[in-house]
């Protein structure tokens, strides 16, 4: 039976190919084109290993991130299904061993997907140090997905906290070479993995050894996710919910989505805590040394030498808002697909409808926009605030239209792979002035080209001469906020049965 809850489990996941593919091809894409910036950053930042050695790394992060997410949504999408599987007789033991066979099918692909693009891009020196730790990687994200969604509701709250725990494992971790190897870093997830694809060996480790630490940490994060999941798959008494009335037009459903995303304490919690984490982070692992950047002054583009840690600083902030407004922005219009379409067949127009929603992401890119900004002025005082502020603000805008628009197409788990890669490549590796003194022809294409070019020219120039830049930057939110408009208006008209 446990075979057989398995293959379903996998079907379900397929009937929307979109996951299958973004399964193989984020690996892909991070691996391939995030490689060499990645190492080259973690070069920066202290790392001893070879540039090959951080390569390899790559792959075990994106199969990492790729399982943990995955882990999350196999487990809080099928909560209810799952009890009631186990309560018409296939057991909890037997359903959480199907979801976890299903899951770590899923796992194994994604590592395999990270490990052939690892072979496109360079030459793996040792195969099979690099499978093994690769799979230890997904393993424990798995493991540790699984257990999120099964104590975690939240959608947005468990996806974002997924994510969290795995920047902070990369960024602290021994291959990033800052902070990696602390007593607190010792206890991240993927610290002795790491150290075992690096063949670096910690001298810490005890009578195991890093692969057998590794190994420990494989089997005891399944083991509590295991408990976990069957704690949370036994059957329990349902509660009828309260249905809500006194509807009235914009100002009503305005007001009700408020309330409906106030009560969510953890999401504000992690919209204000994770750009905090994040921008204070970028500052302690980031050496002051300086490093040229392309600025315009005058009407002249110039190379001037500014110290790193100040340019991370400076670019964590955009990179910060577009992930979390972008995934806001996903979240609260798939979330509220349902709701939407009966408050439309009560009478409701679409854009009254549409104008609440947009009113709670521009609300969420405002506070992550603004608590990043302050974070970021008590390391870093840019040349000229106005320009800064309004840059990342655009950034934040823009990405959460994006989510708008990106989470209808593909679905909550597609969506959020999409908005982890787009704004990653977008404004974390393209626009960012960290690896390159001007952006790759490429960029300019991107929805963050222009808003960037007029952070840098507000965060290191007195003058403004950016207007090309502010323009593309304006004409980028008003084109996706367009399309973002007609998406919506598709999905909240109400089905015809």
């Amino acid at each position: 039976m446990t075979g057989l809850l398995t293959v379903d489990y996998l079907r379900e996941y397929a009937r929307r190919p979109i996951n299958l593919v973004l399964l193989v091809v984020v690996p892909i894409i991070f691996v391939i084109m995030a490689g060499g910036a990645l190492a080259e950053f973690a070069r920066l930042l202290g790392g001893q290993a070879g540039t090959d050695q951080l390569q390899t790394l790559t792959a075990g992060w994106a199969a990492a991130f790729i399982a943990g997410v995955a882990g999350f949504f196999h487990v809080t999408g099928s909560r209810e299904s799952d009890r009631r599987v186990a309560l018409a007789g296939a057991g909890a033991v037997r359903v959480v061993a199907a979801r976890l066979g299903s899951g770590l099918l899923l796992a194994l692909l994604a590592s395999a997907a990270g490990l052939a693009a690892l072979a496109i891009r360079s030459d793996v020196t040792d195969l099979p140090r690099a499978l093994g730790a690769t799979l230890m990687f997904a393993a424990v994200y798995l493991a540790l997905g699984s257990a999120v969604g099964a104590l975690v509701r939240s959608e947005v709250n468990g996806s974002l906290l997924v994510v969290f725990i795995w920047l902070f494992d990369l960024f602290l971790g021994p291959g990033m070479g800052s902070g990696g190897n602390t007593t607190i870093t010792r206890v991240f997830p993927t610290h002795f993995p790491t150290l075992v694809m690096l063949n670096t060996p910690s001298g810490y480790a005890g009578p195991l050894g890093d692969l057998g630490m590794g190994l420990a940490w494989v089997a005891g994060s399944v083991l509590v996710a295991t408990v976990l999941l069957v704690r949370g798959t036994r059957p329990a008494v349902e509660r009828v919910a309260r249905t809500p009335g006194g509807w009235r037009r914009t100002g009503t459903a305005l007001r009700f989505g408020f309330t409906e995303y106030r009560r969510n304490t953890a999401l504000w919690v992690l919209l204000v805590f994770l750009p905090v984490a994040f921008i204070t982070l970028s500052f302690y692992v980031t050496p002051s040394t300086p490093s040229p950047v392309e600025v315009t002054s005058g009407g002249r583009a110039q190379l001037v030498m500014l110290p790193m840690a100040e340019i991370h600083g400076a670019i964590m902030v955009p990179i910060t808002a577009a992930f979390l407004t972008g995934l806001a922005g996903l979240f609260v219009v798939v979330g509220s697909a349902e709701a939407d379409r009966r408050l439309v067949l009560a009478g409701f127009r679409t854009r009254e409808v549409l104008t609440a929603r947009v009113a709670i992401i521009a609300a969420a890119g405002l506070l992550t926009t603004g608590v990043s900004l302050a974070v970021t002025a008590y390391d870093f005082t840019p040349a000229a605030w106005l320009p800064f502020a309004a840059a990342n603000l655009l950034v934040a805008l823009t990405y959460g239209m994006i989510g708008v628009l990106v989470g209808p197409l593909v679905g909550r788990l597609g969506g959020l792979y999409v908005m982890f890669l787009v704004p990653f490549l977008d404004v974390g590796l393209a626009q960012n002035v960290m690896f390159s003194a001007a952006p790759p022809a490429w960029a300019r294409f991107a929805p963050g080209y222009g808003a960037v070019r007029v952070l840098v020219d507000g965060a290191f120039t007195t003058d403004f001469d950016e207007t090309r830049g502010l323009l593309l930057a304006l004409a980028w939110l008003v084109a996706i906020t367009g399309a973002a408009l007609l998406v919506f208006h598709r999905l909240a008209r109400p089905r015809v049965v």
